[in-house]
């Protein structure tokens, strides 16, 4: 079992039926940001310290990878109804 096929089937399970929301993106795209302009700035001024680069994982790098998976799903499922099915199919088979 591959990674893609599992986030495809996941991605088919929750959003076969519901149409994944842009503003959920927008969010997380504005809290990473913010936060990335923080921990840079922090990281500039050589304030850095191990809870910095930990907040910077928690805070940066986790919303902005959810954030594009969720892109991803979304642009995939604007193609047809059934592209996610067809990712799914496709990925583990």
């Amino acid at each position: 079992m591959n990674l893609r096929g599992v986030f495809w089937r996941f991605a088919h399970k929750r959003y076969h039926v519901r149409k994944p929301s842009i503003g959920f993106e927008i969010a997380l795209f504005v809290w990473g940001g913010i936060f990335l302009v923080s921990f840079f700035t922090s990281f500039v001024t050589d304030w850095v310290r191990v809870t910095n680069v930990a907040g910077a994982i928690i805070f940066v790098f986790f919303p902005l990878t959810i954030a594009f998976l969720h892109r991803r799903i979304r642009l995939e499922r604007a193609k047809g109804p059934e592209a996610l099915y067809r990712k799914r199919v496709m990925t583990n088979g």
